[in-house]
């Protein structure tokens, strides 16, 4: 070494030297000589603002690649991801931008994935890529709290510090001394009211459940009864279902009415034979042709309707009424129906005529007398035989009268004497009615309970109980209902009816 100068040894020295920074950067460093190893992927986000190029992509924690690009597309921020080769991305993996304790340094978090997804391949785009809210957005949004709390507050200062407010103050505050000071006395003066208060309601809390003691028996007593009140509806309930079977399966009227074809094809030809009428009719043929489209008849017919209203003077205060009605016996498996027509020459007063065809019947007593001669002595046999007329019309005619809202009925009812009362309520839609007739028999008289429904205008729905009173086991449950319509509805059809 005595050969070397001094020059040689310190060109040696500084060699080496470069050489072991060199060793210790590529070291330390993330530097690599050649194309680095891995692959590439990339996503879209609205921002990346604070991520740097090289930032660690991490994925449960543990980095398992870097950022190799930040780049614009079409606005939006396209970050370039390296991933090391010995990890394979999901591909519904999603990527966020986040940031890193109270520094703000950026990294891009891989989270989610299913491991049944296929693998990322190198050039593919992540499809879900967001940047979550980080700290300087929750620190934009603090100040812009508190730049509102600091507005609340300087208005409170500027509202109360103002000596109208300050004066505001001090006089609610004296108003509240003033009320405690006042309370304290009515208190005080009626200290002993109080206490006969609280006594009184301590006797009366006493008598209540003294009360409730000796009535328990009562009360045990009323529920029972709502017991049996509920057992009876299931049992109607179960009788109506039984009934709606007995339809569905086409037993009784109702039932042949809705499952018999036959009857259905009868309708049908009733309609087409009502269409062949009407069609006669228009063409003004028969009678009841000539009356509609001869113009001579309907002005005769016009004249003659004038001399009867002229006749008649106060015919315009008469209302006419036509009802129907259809009753379902659930006793006896059968329809009631019924047609009244109602005339009205006041609010308060009317007249009802109408015909009922009712399949039960009435009973009828015939008497037989048969007087015998034996051997000169003469006996005497009297015979007593009961007949039912089944499904014959029988009629019905009564005069009614009307105070507030009960109206009075007698007459004939289903062609026997008797008498009614009806209850309107609701505006006259629900009406509560007792019939009682039928009184010329040994029997019991005919008791109807009944409570009509109006809905619609022009239809209701009935249900009661009929004949409660009989010893012959008639009494039955009924439900149905019917529709009617006024001499208004009638002037409207007839106006509106078409004129050739």
């Amino acid at each position: 070494m005595a050969g070397v100068s001094t020059e040689a040894k310190v060109g040696v020295f500084v060699m080496v030297a470069i050489a072991l920074l060199g060793y210790m950067t590529l070291r330390l460093g993330d530097f690599q000589i050649g194309e680095p190893a891995g692959y590439e992927v990339w996503a879209l986000f609205d921002s990346a603002s604070g991520l740097k190029l090289n930032a660690p992509v991490e994925m449960a924690g543990i980095t398992i690649g870097k950022v190799a690009g930040v780049s614009l597309d079409q606005g939006r921020a396209r970050i370039t991801l390296r991933i090391n080769e010995d990890v394979h991305l999901p591909a519904d993996v999603q990527a966020l931008i986040r940031t890193r304790g109270v520094l703000g340094d950026k990294f891009v978090s891989i989270e989610g994935g299913s491991p049944a997804a296929p693998p990322l391949e190198n050039g593919q785009r992540l499809a879900r890529a967001s940047v979550p809210t980080d700290l300087d957005q929750v620190m934009s949004r603090i100040g812009q709290v508190a730049e509102d709390i600091g507005a609340i507050t300087s208005s409170l200062k500027m509202s109360i510090a103002s000596p109208e407010s300050q004066r505001n103050i001090a006089q609610s505050l004296s108003n509240i001394k003033e009320l405690t000071d006042t309370l304290k006395v009515v208190i005080g003066d009626n200290q002993a009211r109080l206490d006969n208060i609280i006594a009184n309601l301590d006797n009366f809390s006493e008598n209540i459940s003294q009360l409730s003691d000796e009535n328990r028996s009562a009360l045990t007593s009323t529920i029972q009864n709502f017991a049996k009140a509920s057992a009876n509806m299931e049992q109607t309930m179960h009788s109506l279902n039984s009934v709606l079977a007995k339809i569905d399966d086409g037993k009784g009227t109702i039932g042949q009415l809705v499952n018999n074809d036959q009857t259905v094809r009868d309708l049908n030809s009733t309609l087409a034979s009502l269409r062949q009428v009407s069609d006669k009719i228009n063409q003004g043929k028969g009678t009841l042709g000539r009356l509609v489209n001869d113009d001579a008849t309907i002005d005769k017919i016009d004249q003659a309707l004038t001399g009867i209203n002229d006749y008649i003077g106060q015919g315009d205060a008469w209302r006419l009424k036509v009802d129907y009605r259809g009753e379902y016996l659930f006793q006896h498996e059968a329809l009631r129906s019924e047609v009244n027509v109602l005339l009205q020459p006041r609010m308060d007063k009317f007249y009802l005529l109408g015909v009922v065809s009712d399949p039960v019947g009435r009973r009828r007593e015939t008497l037989t007398d048969t007087t015998t001669n034996t051997d000169g002595e003469i006996s005497h046999v009297r015979v007593k035989q009961f007949t039912t007329d089944k499904d014959d019309l029988t009629f019905n005619a009564q005069i009614g009268k009307r105070f507030y809202d009960a109206v009075i009925r007698a007459g004939l009812f289903q062609s026997t004497g008797g008498f009614a009362l009806d209850y309107m309520l609701m505006d006259d839609d629900l009406r509560l009615t007792m019939e009682l007739f039928d009184f010329s028999t040994d029997e019991k008289p005919h008791l109807k309970l009944r409570s009509d429904y109006r809905f619609m205008k022009y239809f209701y729905v009935t249900a009661g109980v009929d004949d409660v009173l009989s010893d012959q086991g008639n009494s039955t449950f009924f439900m149905g209902g019917g529709f009617y319509f006024d001499d208004n509805d009638l002037k409207f059809l007839l106006t509106k009816a078409p004129t050739p």
